[in-house]
């Protein structure tokens, strides 16, 4: 699992940096070897074994588009066609195919269920060697006995950022690691949120400072969204009430706005204790609950947010169309912001704010995507070279897929000016999982937010107090099946 790659990184600084693909926060170290007499970069390399397959077939069971329509989950291209991101992928696909020797199969299909995964483990055989499954399944399926731990593939390195370590650490349960968000698919990558915002609107109302600079300079808080939320607010029909037809600081269902706030906070409704386990923290965490409430004061206001209650947490909180300038920020995710291409207003995008300027980096919460998962019953003898190729297809796409979907699919096309694109690097540098979202948000984060700010609850310790007993319950659960 843990193959050394310290000199890759190395080169790979020296490459990134050279083509300008080095977001703010990247990570990778920047030694060098190189003299005024030699400056040649060796290529890179995964440190691969070269083996020859004999045409063996890598089956992937992938979410239909016409089902998972929010997220960016395209793995194979039949042909080139134009697009650079398909083409990218197609180029990928080919090489790998003919270093190894083997082919890409794909099978599309609507969610996979645990039910489903059931049935084809119940069997006694793997219809797929991997499959791409909603992230809130995974942990039904790992308690259910249906999953293969990625432990068992040889070849993968889940601490290389190609498979978004900070993201994959979530699924890793009891020290067993029952699934992966490598960028060999996109979905992860797409679904990372931010906000984009009307530059007009920004120009308009007097903000002191550049909203660039602040994300930059590392002061994009709480507390200065808040503030520049509440300048934007017009009563642009003139009645004198704060009602539809005036001009919003925020808009976006529950669900969207206020998970991506409180965990772009550094708030945890999750954590694990010292065997991996799951725990309900939160209830006795009075920092994150101080957060939370002060999250809770500022973005319930009227004229940030003009909330409606419902207990729908997809119900829109907040009143507002972007797209006729009718409010400043608006959620959104890169593949989102794909989408925004067609606005006729000049928009900008930025990260999630932190909760202060002392929080070591920003948060960019990404759920509702699909992750990669092993089923129990896959062969042993196909393990090596489902293993290979799969680290193959992460490195591959760190490096050229990655790039074409940031530099095309997302800077040329759809954000509107260099300060912007800088935006999508740290977004992309800062993607998290977080357990209570990713894996219970019907356990934990759609019963929080529901009972406490789609209701206009601000008792925030006695919604988690009623929420106690049946989290620990799911959590005893998991516990004796992980376990025993």
């Amino acid at each position: 699992m843990k193959h050394s790659r310290r000199c890759i990184l190395i080169l790979l600084a020296l490459q990134l940096c050279a083509t300008a693909a080095c977001g703010e926060q990247a990570s990778v170290e920047t030694e060098t070897t190189t003299t005024a007499e030699d400056t040649t970069v060796p290529e890179l390399s995964d440190n691969l074994p070269d083996v020859d397959m004999d045409g063996f077939e890598l089956r992937i069971s992938n979410a239909e588009e016409t089902w998972l329509s929010w997220a960016e989950i395209q793995i194979v291209a039949d042909e080139e066609n134009g697009d650079l991101l398909n083409d990218a992928i197609y180029h990928r696909n080919t090489k790998i195919e003919e270093r190894f020797n083997c082919k890409l199969v794909e099978t599309e299909q609507e969610r996979v269920t645990p039910d489903v995964m059931g049935r084809d483990v119940m069997a006694g055989d793997a219809s797929h060697d991997v499959w791409l499954v909603y992230d809130i399944d995974v942990v039904n399926m790992a308690a259910a006995g249906y999953l293969m731990p990625f432990e068992n593939l040889s070849y993968v390195n889940l601490d290389e950022p190609w498979w978004n370590p900070m993201a994959t650490e979530v699924f890793n349960i009891a020290g067993k690691q029952y699934a992966a968000a490598g960028n060999f698919n996109l979905s992860t990558l797409s679904r990372a949120a931010g906000f984009i915002f009307n530059k007009e609107i920004y120009d308009q109302i007097g903000a002191e400072e550049s909203i660039y600079d602040l994300v930059s300079e590392g002061k994009w808080t709480i507390d200065k969204m808040y503030d520049i939320s509440k300048l934007a607010y017009s009563d642009l029909n003139g009645n004198a009430l704060i009602d539809a037809g005036d001009r919003f600081g925020i808009n976006g269902s529950w669900k969207e706005l206020y998970n991506r706030l409180i965990l772009g906070s550094g708030v945890s409704y999750i954590t694990k204790d010292e065997d991996g386990i799951p725990q309900f923290s939160l209830p006795d965490d009075t920092l994150a609950i101080d957060k939370i409430l002060r999250i809770y004061d500022l973005f319930t206001d009227q004229q940030v947010t003009n909330s409606k209650i419902s207990s729908n947490v997809d119900a829109d909180g907040a009143g507002g169309d972007f797209q006729k300038g009718e409010v400043l920020f608006s959620v959104s995710q890169l593949f989102g912001l794909e989408r925004a291409r067609t606005y006729e207003i000049d928009i900008g995008f930025i990260p999630t704010p932190k909760w202060d300027e002392e929080q070591e980096h920003y948060y960019a919460p990404s759920f509702g995507a699909t992750v990669a998962v092993l089923e129990q019953t896959l062969a042993l003898d196909r393990l090596d070279n489902v293993g290979i190729i799969l680290e193959a297809l992460s490195f591959d796409s760190q490096y050229n897929v990655l790039p074409e979907y940031k530099e095309v699919a997302l800077k040329t096309k759809s954000a509107r000016d260099d300060e912007s694109a800088a935006m999508i690097d740290i977004i992309i540098d800062s993607i998290s999982f977080e357990f209570g979202l990713n894996a219970w948000q019907d356990v934990v984060a759609n019963p929080f937010i529901r009972g406490s700010f789609a209701a206009g609850n601000n008792n925030i310790a006695s919604t988690l107090a009623s929420m106690e007993t049946t989290v620990n319950a799911e959590i005893e659960k998991l516990r004796e099946n992980i376990l025993d």
